[in-house]
């Protein structure tokens, strides 16, 4: 992978609004807002992140903390050290054990 693909967004960071990313995003910062991808990409919420709002994207992996929505067309991963407190909407969902999630979960069929 390209250097220039990757998008990393420091634990430092806090940010509010609408956040659009493409290819492989890894994000361990602070969001009131939502994220949202372009078709094709993986985004990443490394152990810092937490989000307060909606995630939407292909490949969603939660190792942070998420309350609000998560959409994917392709699947959900939360990982032992992720915490979702929100509905998720995505064909595959799966969760690791040590994960925790408090929501409902509607496993729609990839269009």
């Amino acid at each position: 992978m390209e250097s220039e693909r990757i998008n990393l967004i420091s634990s430092s960071t806090k940010l509010e609004g609408t956040i659009q990313f493409s290819e492989f995003t890894r994000f361990e910062g602070r969001l009131n807002g939502t994220l949202k991808s372009h078709p094709g990409s993986e985004l990443i919420l490394g152990q810092n992140s937490v989000v307060e709002g909606s995630v939407e994207g292909d490949v969603v992996i939660v190792d942070g903390f998420v309350r609000g929505e998560i959409t994917a067309t392709g699947k959900v991963i939360i990982s032992s050290t992720g915490r979702v407190l929100g509905d998720i909407h995505s064909p595959s969902l799966a969760i690791e054990f040590g994960g925790y999630f408090d929501g409902k979960c509607e496993m729609q069929s990839k269009k």
